[in-house]
């Protein structure tokens, strides 16, 4: 269970950092700088306006932040869960380690995603908060090649 939670955790914080990238790309930080709403709703206005369909996840920059917040929620969420199953078995050092600091980094990503949107996206915190998604990915990179050692 755990290294299936691990490998999850990797693959959603890759597929969140890819939409990230769309959100920077668009601008998409500008449009709605409240958290945890979009202004006043919980799902903003826009979201599926253009046509075709599909290019409303690449091209529409209000879709591209709503999907890459909830990813980011989901993600923390599986990390969470995959750092509770962990703490729980007797991992060796090195996977203790690389648990925690997952854990650690997920919520301070999730933490800089925030505070890079209330603030407006200054370029300096946008920086970090895209040093902050390749730093968790190698973490989670870690985790997975860690947890490889654990007895089935």
């Amino acid at each position: 269970m755990l290294r299936g939670l691990s490998h999850s955790a990797k693959a959603l914080v890759f597929i969140t950092a890819f939409m990230g990238a769309f959100v920077a790309g668009l601008d998409a930080g500008l449009v709605y700088n409240s958290w945890p709403k979009f202004a006043e709703s919980w799902i903003p206005e826009n979201m599926l306006s253009r046509s075709p369909l599909w290019k409303n996840f690449f091209e529409n920059d209000v879709t591209t932040q709503f999907i890459h917040r909830n990813l980011g929620y989901l993600t923390l969420l599986t990390v969470t869960a995959t750092w509770l199953v962990g703490c729980r078995m007797g991992l060796h050092r090195r996977a203790k380690i690389a648990l925690h600091a997952t854990m650690a980094m997920g919520y301070s990503q999730v933490a800089l995603g925030i505070y890079t949107l209330l603030y407006y996206v200054p370029v300096w915190l946008a920086s970090l908060h895209q040093c902050g998604s390749m730093n968790l990915l190698g973490l989670t990179l870690w985790l997975t090649n860690e947890l490889r050692r654990v007895p089935k």
